[in-house]
């Protein structure tokens, strides 16, 4: 059985505990691990993961990126969200203008898709359109109810014209 790999905390229990409290919550079991460790009361990986709720591919990681940059590449956010809009410019100005025209509007997001890979040349999947306009246009489609097959016409506008 391997021995547990020793690493040597360099910053104090107390400046540990004051970076708990300033970072982000995701961040914390990272800083526990290295409280932990500091303490010397668990030092294997099994048993960090086990304390932290983590698995130990993830105690692993944490170790591995504390030893070769420290606490900055340990804290290190590197979460994604740098991509970058596929509608945007003259497409975005185009398809606010069709959006809010009283006209010209769109029925559906699949009519609403295929109007942007023809017109615009943009291919999106349909979840992926979904959620572009409802977050950035705040537009949702919606259908009338439909009319009574046997409903009198004549008979409805006597009714709009008294009240």
């Amino acid at each position: 059985m391997a021995k547990p790999l020793k690493i040597t905390i360099k910053e104090t229990d107390i400046f540990l505990k004051q970076l708990l409290k300033k970072k982000p919550v995701h961040l914390h079991n990272r800083i526990r691990m290295l409280q932990l460790t500091k303490k010397g009361e668990i030092q294997s990986k099994d048993a960090l993961a086990y304390a932290l709720g983590v698995s130990p591919s993830a105690i692993h990681g944490w170790r591995a990126s504390y030893r070769k940059g420290g606490l900055a590449l340990l804290l290190e956010d590197r979460r994604g969200g740098n991509k970058p809009a596929a509608i945007r410019g003259e497409v975005y100005k185009a398809l606010d203008k069709r959006l809010h025209s009283p006209k010209e509007g769109f029925t559906s997001f699949v009519e609403l898709r295929q109007w942007l890979k023809q017109e615009c040349g943009v291919s999106m999947k349909y979840q992926a359109v979904n959620k572009f306009i409802k977050r950035r246009f705040k537009v949702k489609f919606k259908a009338g109810r439909k009319s009574h097959i046997l409903k009198n016409e004549v008979l409805a506008e006597d009714f709009k014209k008294t009240t």
